[in-house]
């Protein structure tokens, strides 16, 4: 159980980019949109910093009051939740990077999907695995904070031989 708030503590945290963000609109892109990107990009790309550096302050400030997270096991994760185990000193990101991003915006609301390669532990939980994320961002008073995160681990394909 452990292991899946930390997971959802990535959910906070957009970790390193390792593609440019997909910016399928159906032709009806407008230059607001785009500067939505670039704000979403950004932050992505400040939470990264802040998760290497185990920084609590920028994820607080990030996460919205009512941030809700869900796990790949299912498990709800709220702010406390995820704030008080990363106090707790044991986790560690050796790797964090997204592909396969995609931005969708929809007014003060973006919507964030990656494929995330996750190399890293909880104690003596390894984290390693690759998840499909999203992560649903909500613009308030003129910021963007995090309302929302879910994972679900992606499995290797088996090959038929």
């Amino acid at each position: 159980m452990r292991a899946w708030i930390i997971l959802a503590l990535y959910g906070v945290s957009t970790f390193g980019q390792s593609s440019p963000t997909n910016l399928q609109t159906g032709g009806n892109r407008t230059s607001d949109e785009d500067a939505v990107r670039a704000q979403i990009t950004s932050l992505n790309q400040q939470l990264n910093d802040a998760a290497v550096k185990g920084d609590l302050t920028f994820f607080g400030k990030t996460m919205a009051p009512g941030y809700v997270g869900v796990a790949p096991n299912g498990m709800i994760l709220d702010k406390s939740i995820i704030a008080a185990h990363y106090q707790s000193g044991s986790l560690h990101y050796e790797v964090l990077a997204d592909s396969e991003i995609d931005i969708r915006v929809h007014g003060d609301c973006a919507v964030l999907t990656a494929l995330a390669s996750v190399k890293g532990h909880d104690g003596e939980t390894d984290l390693t695995g690759t998840y499909r994320i999203m992560r649903v961002f909500l613009r308030h008073d003129g910021d963007w904070q995090i309302v929302a995160f879910q994972a679900t681990a992606v499995r290797a394909a088996v090959s038929k031989n």
